[in-house]
């Protein structure tokens, strides 16, 4: 996928439907160096932004990280959440029950290393108003239909829950202009994949052991 592809793919509204897109796989290590168009960026957004919530309360807000230099300071900041965490992990562990499941804690290490997010890639930032006990679930909601709307322009994307580390960073409180009371929730990191989008090959539960009819 092109940048020229993205940017007609906008003009034309073509559209896919949403089980294609759930089908469809992405992954960091699929970024590519490239330029994004400011509309596939704002078309992502705005995604998030109409996606619904509780009583719609609307507890989120987004921050769309574009420059490079600011991408790079995130990317730090998303790496030292990940190594305070580790680093603490059984600390936490006698507050966070998870941290005592061998495959949860399976899951951690495997993001021991390297770099967090990719370096090829823009990053949209979802914050949840705290205050708020629907604004979780409405930030999810929010990173889905962001997703969604990144498979559709054909573009690579993954989820990024070190992000949620930054509240406890002043320097990144700043850079993200993190207003008093919310807090930032899992990022999606949007870019360029190397190869086109195809139907995924990974093995899934199947439907009947996923589902129960009641």
């Amino acid at each position: 996928m092109t940048t020229t592809q993205t940017d007609d793919r906008i003009a034309t509204n073509e559209r896919i439907d949403p089980v294609t897109l759930l089908q469809r796989t992405s992954h960091a290590i699929a970024f590519a160096p490239g330029t994004l168009p400011p509309m596939a960026l704002r078309r992502i957004a705005e995604a998030g932004r109409l996606s619904p919530s509780l009583y719609n309360t609307q507890p989120v807000r987004f921050v769309v990280v574009r420059d490079r230099s600011a991408y790079d300071k995130l990317r730090s900041g998303c790496n030292t959440s990940r190594d305070t965490f580790v680093r603490a992990r059984k600390l936490f562990a006698t507050m966070n029950k998870r941290l005592k499941n061998p495959a949860f804690v399976a899951g951690v290490e495997r993001q021991a290393k390297g770099d967090v997010l990719p370096p090829h890639g823009y990053a949209i930032v979802p914050l949840h108003d705290d205050r708020l006990t629907e604004s979780v679930e409405a930030a999810s909601c929010a990173l889905m239909a962001m997703q969604l709307e990144a498979t559709s322009l054909g573009l690579a994307s993954a989820f990024c829950s070190w992000t949620r580390g930054l509240s406890f960073q002043k320097e990144m409180v700043a850079m993200l202009g993190i207003p008093e009371g919310f807090k930032p929730f899992t990022s999606l990191i949007v870019g360029l994949p190397t190869h086109p989008l195809v139907t995924s090959e990974k093995q899934r539960r199947a439907f009947d052991d996923a589902v129960t009819w009641v």
